[in-house]
């Protein structure tokens, strides 16, 4: 009895261990599901790297193999790394292996690198699989070698989900055991065993049935809300100093002549900044290539102009460079997001964006080398870390600024006449992101376009600029304006004026009932239309009164048309007071916009009286 009570007992055990191993629902209604991904990282004591992936992949629907997973691309730069493709092999439905041919193996420039000639010796090597179909398996194995010298520390940024679903993923790190690693896991449990390999240290971390990534639209940028391992050898003071170190602000003469013409009839010091802006964003090209496909080393100026083009940090120390020569001083600034930063990691995947910082105003103004923005690019980055270059001193600054809230306050005074034309003066109130400074810095003409789509250009028939800094600009205008009111049985239907605004930009048009991952908007956000218009006697509003407000955690909402004698009062105003919209506020925050969009609380319809 006791031996066959120890038979089905352990039976029991071994179906209770085949049941935890099946795959869960999610995971077999999914398009693929990787059985296993495992990434090791190897510093060897030389100061060479090794990189070695593998993956088991089942594929479940035609989809996976005709759209996701019928290749893998491996990019490199074959000066410093070499690549070895162990294997890539395919297990039909029916068991049979069947490995990539010689021809599936096909290296081509990387498509980043096209247009741009100091990367064409890059390449990508593309790995086609063959046998494909549902229920197969893909079996991919390479490692990726690469020279000492060529990066300047070990690092490592891993989002720990992809396109589909995970069953086990497994992260090594190998290092001498002399040396220190700093790592921060974000969004994920702790789950570190540290063991020792003959001299290297072995940190290894196991992340189990790991769901695909959302496909949700507007998440938050650079993937923050993401389970995340950051890792590397060195600290954020290190990866600063480096940073710093390859900032060079030596010229050619070359550039005299040229700098010279650029300057001709500037009178201004804001003149001079803004053509050279647009000299580095328009005439000098833009080599987007990643930092970690160079070994993050940076091309001299004298380089960057004889290629006529540079990276986004090549360009932005050449902007530095050309106003410093101007007499205009000038910083170099590296935007790390707020949730990757911590002083003992410095990880120079991190950076994500570059600048310039100078003053106007007695404000600080931050320029981008490739775009021409409209606003201050420095109220965009509020929260993150702002790495500041001080070169000349020898030193970086970090500085995390607050996020301001972006205000578009509009308050005017209207008179109609039949519904045909309008006329009155506004008094307009942009700040920070909402604040075009740059744009009016550049041609003074724009402020016209300011109160577009609500008014044209052509319908402003003078104004007057009484502020304008980088972080407020206060107009007021005068509007005479010809209408064309939309008809339809005998009434007309007036779009109460609005202006583009963030919201415009952040298209989001279409915004879906429920959601699951966390909604990005671009900068918070204070809307506000205060008008008054006196109506004709010819005309009779049929809008009857409406009072509209909600309150949130998220900022709230006020929409307040009140008919009068002979006029009609609108107070609309709408204020998102986050960047980030959790999925329990999302439902608000779509209630608030969707209310906001309204065509019947943004239309005034009117009727002609008979007499």
């Amino acid at each position: 009895m006791k031996r066959i009570f120890l038979i089905i007992f352990t039976a029991a055990i071994a179906v209770s261990l085949n049941s935890c191993d099946k795959p869960t629902k999610k995971q077999k209604q999914a398009d693929a599901l990787f059985q296993q991904i495992t990434k090791v990282y190897t510093l060897k004591p030389d100061g060479s790297m090794n990189y070695q992936y593998q993956h088991e992949l089942d594929i479940h629907s035609h989809y996976a193999f005709n759209s996701l997973y019928g290749e893998t691309f491996i990019v490199y730069n074959p000066q410093h790394q070499s690549l070895d493709v162990k294997r890539s092999e395919t297990r039909t439905a029916e068991g049979e292996m069947v490995a990539s041919p010689e021809n599936a193996y096909n290296e081509v420039l990387p498509r980043f690198a096209s247009g741009a000639p100091p990367y064409h010796h890059l390449r990508e090597m593309v790995v086609t699989h063959t046998g494909l179909e549902k229920n197969s398996t893909i079996f991919m194995n390479y490692s990726l070698k690469t020279d000492a010298g060529y990066k300047p520390f070990l690092m490592g940024n891993e989002v720990l989900s992809e396109s589909s679903p995970v069953r086990e993923l497994v992260i090594k790190v190998r290092f001498p055991k002399d040396k220190e690693l700093n790592y921060q896991l974000l969004h994920a449990e702790e789950n570190l065993n540290i063991s020792q390999d003959g001299d290297m240290k072995v940190y290894k971390w196991v992340f189990e049935d790991v769901p695909a990534t959302s496909k949700e639209e507007h998440q938050p940028r650079h993937d923050t809300h993401r389970p995340r391992l950051i890792f590397s050898t060195a600290s954020f003071d290190r990866a600063a100093s480096y940073m710093m170190e390859q900032v060079d602000y030596e010229l050619p003469a070359s550039v005299e002549s040229g700098l010279k013409d650029l300057m001709k009839n500037k009178t201004s010091r804001m003149d001079s900044i803004m053509a050279v802006q647009d000299m580095v964003v328009n005439h000098i090209n833009h080599f987007d290539i990643p930092a970690r496909y160079k070994g993050f080393k940076f091309h001299s100026n004298n380089q960057v102009l004889e290629n006529n083009g540079g990276t986004t940090f090549e360009k932005t120390v050449l902007l530095t460079s050309l106003l410093k020569h101007l007499g205009i001083q000038a910083h170099p600034v590296a935007i790390e997001p707020g949730p990757f930063h911590q002083k003992e990691t410095g990880n120079l995947n991190n950076f994500v964006e570059y600048y310039v910082q100078v003053n106007a105003n007695d404000q600080k103004l931050y320029l981008s080398a490739i775009e021409d923005h409209s606003f201050n690019g420095l109220y965009r980055h509020g929260e993150q870390v702002n790495l500041v270059i001080h070169k000349e001193a020898g030193e970086t600054k970090v500085v995390k600024p607050e996020t301001p809230t972006s205000q578009q306050h509009l308050e005017a005074s209207f008179e109609m006449e039949d519904a045909r034309h309008i006329e009155g003066e506004i008094d307009a109130t942009l700040s920070h992101c909402e604040n075009p400074y740059l744009s009016i810095q550049r041609d003074e003409g724009t402020i016209k376009s300011m109160l577009s789509p609500g008014f044209p250009a052509s319908a402003v028939s003078d104004f007057t600029l009484k502020q304008s800094t980088p972080s407020q600009t206060s107009v007021s205008f005068s509007i005479d304006q010809n209408l064309s009111p939309d008809q339809q049985n005998g009434y007309r239907f007036i779009s109460i004026p609005h202006t583009q605004t963030g919201l415009d930009q952040w298209h989001m048009e279409v915004l879906p009932g429920n959601r699951k991952a966390p909604l990005q908007v671009g900068w918070p956000l204070d809307i506000r239309y205060q008008y008054s218009v006196d109506l004709p006697e010819s005309v009779e509003l049929i809008n009857e009164q409406t009072q509209i407000e909600k309150d949130t955690d998220i900022g709230q909402l006020r929409i307040h048309i009140e008919p009068g004698n002979g006029n009609v009062s609108i107070d609309r105003h709408l204020q998102i007071d986050q960047t980030i919209i959790s999925p329990d506020s999302y439902k608000a925050f779509r209630e608030m916009i969707s209310l906001w969009r309204k065509d019947q609380y943004r239309t005034l319809t009117f009727k002609k009286v008979e007499k």
